[in-house]
């Protein structure tokens, strides 16, 4: 995770809104005032957030030397003496414990995956310099929808499945802004279910999803004494179904490969879309991916899906193919591919496959989200990242490769159920076993 880390002496104007220059045309003895012992600030920038945190230190405007170059922070010039008496060594020591402890804590972030609310950072800075951090309210003070922030914070959770809860997290409060732990029962997920099924013109199997994470919240609530109430003991969410996997043969994944395509971008995501297909990795892993996970001729990475319970390092052989795709790119911080992200990125693949020198819009039969009455649409406008998941899957599959040797490439775990939505038992294939048999 990229951050920059400044110090800078923060000055006030309260009373009135004018510029520094009119203040001091105005009034030059106050303004001498306002510039001297002048509060130092750390500004933290990652992610597009930024971490204001008070030093405790303070300094004249006349005795700050501000960072020019990319790697300087700004700190008190050389030979000064701070209004409380530091020496310079002593002052800019401390602005360096301050900025050491910002590195060691986005080192613990990059390697946990979090990415810290600015809250979340000033606290956790607090903590490392062992300031007092202010106590957390006390449980009954809290609200629901409170809890439910608190979790996707402090819950070991990917970014994806965090983005998932937040849009739980809004329906629930759509559906009943004045919810409470104790309001919810099985009445009030069944209208609930009804509300996401109804109103919210959701499939059956998103709703399902939606309810599975809100039971995942009571967990965790439970586990962390916020709640003694357990309203899914009564109540049946039900099941995901699921048609036949649709994806692209290997013949077609390597006539996209081929295709001449003039627009740049959709000539990047076509190169980002075969290579998935190569590999078979989730899209959340593969835009993690940088020049660090391939070593020798494989791409490692630590599944996603398994990184926080038994992590599962996953190890492809990387084809001549895949090597050409990534031979064609360098990139600044290491990273394999230039990324789009993933709405665009679906929306690129639905006009990559339209495109005449591709034109992969062959007619497939699939389960109407709603109805789950079987409807026929062309290819291209269903193709989403996942169907690259499935042609590396399924395609395998295909060729007789044993699931056990697809899966310790893919990410699975054993005996994952999941699994098996990924390919498809053709006549071919069956006609092909029978001959074993003869």
């Amino acid at each position: 995770m990229k951050y920059s880390v400044k110090f800078y002496p923060e000055i006030r104007f309260e009373k009135i809104d004018k510029t520094k220059s009119e203040k001091r045309a105005e009034d030059p003895d106050n303004y001498k005032e306002i510039v001297k012992n002048v509060p130092v600030m750390l500004s933290v920038t990652y992610s597009q957030k930024r971490m204001f945190y008070y030093t405790g230190q303070s300094c004249d405007i006349n005795q700050w030397k501000p960072g020019k170059e990319k790697d300087e922070t700004g700190k008190l010039k050389n030979n000064q003496v701070a209004p409380k008496g530091q020496t310079s060594q002593s002052f800019n020591a401390e602005l360096n414990r301050i900025k050491t402890a910002v590195d060691d804590l986005f080192k613990v972030y990059e390697a946990t995956n979090v990415t810290p609310t600015p809250d979340q950072l000033r606290n956790d800075l607090k903590t490392k310099l062992g300031k007092e951090v202010k106590k957390e309210q006390e449980p009954e003070k809290v609200g629901f929808f409170d809890r439910f922030e608190q979790y996707m914070k402090d819950a070991p959770l990917s970014h994806g499945r965090v983005k998932h809860v937040g849009t739980t997290r809004n329906k629930v409060q759509s559906f009943r802004p004045d919810t409470t732990f104790d309001s919810i029962d099985s009445q009030y997920l069944t209208d609930f279910k009804n509300y996401l099924l109804g109103e919210c013109n959701l499939s059956n199997n998103t709703t399902v999803c939606e309810i599975r994470r809100l039971r995942a919240f009571f967990g965790w609530s439970i586990k962390k004494r916020w709640t003694d109430n357990y309203p899914f003991s009564s109540f049946e969410i039900g099941v995901e179904s699921y048609g036949t996997p649709i994806y692209i043969t290997i013949e077609e994944r390597d006539k996209l490969y081929n295709a001449v395509i003039v627009d740049k971008t959709l000539a990047i995501v076509r190169d980002i879309f075969v290579f998935q297909c190569l590999i078979g990795c989730r899209v959340g892993d593969l835009l993690k991916l940088t020049r660090a996970n391939i070593i020798g001729d494989d791409l490692e990475y630590i599944a996603g899906k398994t990184k926080d319970n038994e992590p599962r390092v996953v190890s492809i052989p990387l084809s001549g193919k895949a090597k050409a795709i990534l031979a064609k790119y360098n990139l600044p911080e290491g990273k394999i591919l230039p990324f789009l992200n993933e709405p665009n990125y679906n929306e690129h693949l639905k006009l990559l496959f339209k495109l005449d020198s591709v034109k992969l819009t062959r007619k497939v039969t699939v389960p109407d989200p709603k109805s789950r009455m079987n409807v026929q649409k062309s290819i291209a406008d269903i193709v989403s990242s996942h169907m690259a998941r499935k042609v590396f899957i399924g395609g395998l599959h295909k060729k007789g490769v044993k699931n056990e040797i697809i899966a310790s490439m893919s990410g699975h775990v054993e005996n994952s159920k999941a699994f098996s939505r990924y390919y498809k038992v053709d006549k071919e294939m069956q006609r092909d076993a029978m001959k074993e048999i003869e």
